[in-house]
């Protein structure tokens, strides 16, 4: 009977840490202020629009990247309504790439598309093969460890 209780305790204190940890880490919101004022970047919370937002960590405010798209599967995400897709991006920046872009996603940058900027006239859906030019929050998704563009707030197909 000591042990039942014992067990009952420890649950009773453990899945609420757990809970706790888990909002503040992946689900919860996080506000990260602009601190670019270039005419490129988001101003405000960069993360506006992303879901999961404490699963960030904020690399670059504003960062650019250019490359050739890849993975587009121009269906959105069931879970939260983004495009996601990867780009190979040219030699300037390979810089913000980090290992597990390089192990898990054939060495590209994810990118993604939120569904508050889906609209944006600043945003072109691209499609596989085109040469784009990204400009977003540059953030490690800790949850799967690569490095990505999210949320892009411009996109513009270049030739």
């Amino acid at each position: 009977m000591k042990r039942r209780y014992a067990i009952l305790i420890i649950i009773a204190i453990v899945v609420p840490i757990a809970g706790v940890y888990g909002y503040y880490n992946y689900f919860g919101p996080q506000t990260v202020i602009q601190t670019n004022s270039g005419p490129n970047c988001r101003q405000g919370n960069v993360l506006d629009g992303a879901d999961r937002q404490a699963r960030f960590l904020v690399l670059s405010t504003c960062e650019k990247a250019v490359g050739v798209v890849h993975d587009m599967s121009g269906q959105r995400q069931a879970d939260d309504g983004d495009y996601q897709f990867n780009i190979d991006v040219d030699e300037p920046y390979k810089r913000l790439l980090n290992d597990d872009n390089i192990k898990q996603v054939n060495g590209m940058l994810v990118v993604e598309i939120v569904p508050k900027d889906q609209n944006n006239p600043d945003v072109t859906i691209p499609k596989n093969g085109d040469r784009i030019e990204v400009y977003g929050a540059w953030v490690t998704d800790r949850p799967h460890g690569w490095n990505e563009i999210h949320p892009a707030w411009k996109i513009t197909v270049i030739k």
